[in-house]
């Protein structure tokens, strides 16, 4: 059963519909057994996420899709700033990704979060990297035509910050003859992938629960960028980025003439990342941080107390 390990929900602030309890609800149609969330830039609908598909028995994939650039303190190009997805594995990982996703909201460029390679290194550990899909950084150096050996550097940092075996490239399933510059795009990524030996794994990166959402999501879509329906400017995203069956996804391969193979590889891995999942959330308790009481704390008291002026 094909796993969905990119997706948006209402929580991606008007770029994307559908309510964790809606999301879960499709996913259990599907006959799905787990779905991942990797929202913009946040971390808001993880619990309410979490606590729906455990109602439901789904396994949930909490994650997060936040801005990369190389080093936080440079002056960067249009092609230096992309996105990545981010993935907690257990417990610990999902600590780490809130770590990750905190200074990410500390370190803002055009106006969106950010982290780079070295907080990923610091923090990075424990965390699950999925890399490739058109906003992240890697396809827009591709689209502007950037030198092979720069992108393989980046790819190669990356690896070292996580671990190679906790990096992974997104083939986009969407229709090439609707979209056509995705051929171009997963060719590359293929030829990167295969010749750096990294699994590759499949999404349509979902923004709506139900085909027939589409029109809603684009009203979603107007609103946010101050546009009206009518307007010859405002978004429309080609393709389908519904909650896409496994039978969806397949027919798309097929028809952009992906080997039958590749694709039951492709697949297998989502399910793979889905599998090795672990993360359990302790709800209902609070938790407070902890800190160091210096030595001479009792000292520091008694002082307080004795300087203490208490008004009649």
């Amino acid at each position: 059963m094909f796993t969905h390990l990119h997706w948006h929900s209402t929580f991606s602030f008007l770029e994307a519909i559908g309510k964790p309890n809606k999301i879960i609800a499709k996913a259990k149609e599907l006959g799905m057994t787990a779905i991942g969330i990797t929202d913009y830039n946040g971390m808001y609908s993880a619990i309410k996420f979490y606590q729906t598909a455990k109602e439901e028995w789904i396994k949930p994939i909490i994650g997060v899709e936040t801005w990369f650039v190389m080093d936080i303190n440079s002056t960067f190009a249009p092609n230096q700033v992309g996105n990545i997805i981010l993935i907690a594995k257990n417990k610990k990982w999902y600590q780490n990704l809130m770590i990750l996703t905190s200074f990410a909201d500390k370190e803002w460029i055009a106006g969106k979060p950010k982290i780079d390679i070295a907080t990923l290194k610091k923090y990075g550990s424990w965390i699950l990297v999925i890399m490739w899909w058109t906003e992240s950084r890697i396809a827009k150096m591709l689209q502007s035509d950037n030198q092979e050996s720069k992108i393989t550097e980046i790819i190669l940092m990356i690896q070292d910050a996580v671990g190679v075996e906790n990096v992974y490239m997104d083939v986009i399933a969407q229709d090439y003859t609707i979209i056509p510059m995705l051929k171009k795009i997963n060719d590359q990524i293929l030829e990167f992938g295969k010749k750096l030996k990294i699994k590759f794994v499949v999404h349509n990166n979902y923004f709506y629960p139900n085909k027939d959402d589409k029109e809603a999501w684009e009203v979603a879509l107007a609103i946010k960028d101050g546009k009206k329906m009518y307007d010859e400017d405002r978004r429309k995203p080609k393709g389908e980025y519904h909650i896409m069956s496994e039978d969806e996804i397949m027919e798309i391969l097929k028809k952009n003439e992906f080997d039958k193979k590749f694709i039951d590889e492709m697949i297998e891995n989502n399910n793979e990342v889905a599998e090795n999942i672990t993360t359990e959330i302790n709800l209902h308790q609070a938790l407070f941080p902890n800190y160091d009481t210096p030595d001479d704390i009792k000292e520091i008291y008694e002082q307080a107390k004795d300087e203490l002026v208490v008004e009649e």
